[in-house]
């Protein structure tokens, strides 16, 4: 006997219907009970709010003050070209004569502990890094035993958390910058901290080069043959042409094309930021409270029905 295909169609309907139905009913279901307890939902709302709103408030202000810089190589240029004319004739004369150090080991001298232990050290900065822990008056640290007093490792780590350096490699620029409450002593740091790695680096220049001069002035001395003295000659001027600029260059490194400021805008904390964050917090948990709450109950229920 055949079947009637409407009759099939009507059955697969009535089949299909219950689970949308379904569908529909849990939808209605959890907005009825979300709007049953929008008055848990907004009190934790309020309360997430209230809480961002306190710690935005009572959190430290901190300022972001920042130098940018380029590299010094203008100046060297001259004194650099000079040696590596005659570096294949100072090779064969057994001279070995170092190059110039390259940005990226200029910025990883500037950011490496010895670096700033030294400059920590110079400034006196332990006190200041953990002004919470030192007494001002007594000038003594405020820990039970002596263990607890900061290091200088802790205060180079400090610090480096404090450091932020970036480069664009497209332009070569340099972006120093500095993080601390008080926004004219992060102008103070970050200006002092490029002063100083000038200094040392042109220090260390001038000290090397000079190295160099005696041993070339030794070698000239001994030499009898007139091409390998020529090329000494050259060698040592050029040598001493590059003391002079490291002399002269106060800038030996890095070149300050815009020096740091004291901010008048904080960096941290972004109250609204902070706020609105809270009040977005806080409808997640009110949502969560609220049907979570609603399985216990659903699960209190069933334990009960079994129990009876």
């Amino acid at each position: 006997m055949s079947e009637d295909p409407k009759l099939s169609t009507k059955y697969l309907m009535v089949e299909s219907s219950p689970q949308s139905d379904e569908d529909e009913i849990d939808l209605l279901e959890i907005i009825r009970t979300l709007l049953q307890a929008w008055k848990t939902i907004v009190g934790i709302i309020v309360v997430c709010v209230g809480l961002a709103i306190a710690y935005a408030l009572h959190a430290p202000e901190v300022f972001k003050s920042e130098i940018l810089l380029a590299p010094a190589t203008e100046e060297k240029s001259g004194a650099s070209s000079a040696l590596s004319q005659f570096g294949g004739l100072a090779a064969m004369a057994g001279i070995s004569i170092p190059s110039d150090s390259n940005v990226e080991q200029v910025l990883a001298t500037l950011q490496s502990r010895e670096f700033l232990r030294r400059y920590i050290d110079s400034k006196k900065l332990l006190p200041v890094l953990f002004e919470e822990i030192w007494d001002a008056d007594a000038q003594a640290w405020l820990v039970e035993t002596q263990e607890d007093e900061p290091t200088a490792q802790k205060a180079v780590k400090s610090f480096a958390s404090i450091l932020s350096v970036d480069e664009d490699k497209k332009s070569g620029l340099i972006s120093l910058s500095i993080s601390w409450k008080d926004p004219i002593v992060a102008a103070e740091w970050a200006n002092d901290l490029v002063k100083q790695l000038n200094k040392q680096l042109r220090e260390q220049a001038i000290a090397d080069s000079k190295k160099r001069v005696g041993y070339l002035e030794q070698e000239l001395a001994k030499t009898t043959l007139q091409d390998m003295r020529a090329v000494l000659y050259k060698l040592l001027e050029s040598e001493k042409q590059k003391a002079m600029l490291a002399n002269v260059n106060e800038d030996f490194a890095l070149e300050v094309i815009d020096p740091a400021v004291a901010p008048e805008i904080r960096s941290k904390p972004n109250r609204k930021l902070i706020v609105a964050m809270g009040g977005v917090c806080g409808g997640f948990l009110g949502i969560f409270a609220v049907f979570f709450a609603q399985l216990l109950r659903k699960l209190k229920s069933s334990s009960e029905k079994l129990q009876s």
